[in-house]
């Protein structure tokens, strides 16, 4: 016999799904893009490693005539991006009530020459890593892409979880059973509801 009460994990959603124009996500414009890449200096290297796998570094930038220019230390970065130069560097913050994200995908190759080195300006650029950094990476961008999304307060993010000193203070003054002996007996925890199979 068919239940009459099919399982609530199957029911579809009340509402259709939300989509990321509904949500206030917008797309950034390739101009507006660059000023925001610009006015900052710290971003995140996505590379092929040389096992293949994926590998990310968080790193300091600079940006001059289109290009990008990082600064590195001799390691397995450099030996990456002369194997696999294809790379993702990713920069994001907050602007007034919006965050954005910005994704310049390009070719990064270890430059060779001192006098592109010293045009680049790169030799100026102060990185937040104490490791010595004699290396000069020039990113030449593909693509330039971003989005920004309305700021979300933490209440309308955080699922309802009680916090450390919420959960103390509840099994403190939870009901207790105190036995013939005065031992303290928790109470039992209650069994989880669920339904029976389907066709059952």
């Amino acid at each position: 016999m068919a239940n009459d009460d099919p399982n609530p994990y199957y029911r579809e959603p009340p509402t259709a799904p939300e989509t990321a124009a509904s949500a206030g996500v917008e797309e950034i414009g390739t101009a507006a893009c660059w000023k925001l890449v610009e006015a900052n200096s710290l971003g995140r290297l996505a590379i092929q490693s040389i096992d293949g796998r994926p590998d990310l570094f968080p790193l300091n930038y600079l940006v001059h005539e289109g290009s990008v220019f990082m600064k590195s230390a001799p390691g397995a970065k450099l030996r990456s991006l002369a194997g696999h130069p294809d790379v993702a560097l990713e920069i994001d913050g907050v602007d007034g009530a919006f965050q954005w994200s910005i994704v310049i995908r390009g070719n990064a190759t270890r430059m060779d020459t001192d006098a592109d080195i010293e045009a680049s300006g790169i030799l100026t650029l102060a990185s937040d890593s104490p490791t010595a950094k004699h290396n000069y990476v020039r990113l030449v961008p593909d693509t330039v892409t971003g989005r920004r999304f309305p700021v979300r307060s933490p209440s309308s993010t955080r699922r309802n979880v009680p916090s450390a000193s919420t959960s103390g203070r509840r099994a403190r003054d939870e009901h207790v059973d105190q036995g013939a002996s005065g031992a303290r007996t928790a109470d039992k925890p209650q069994p989880i509801p669920h339904l029976p199979p389907w066709g059952g």
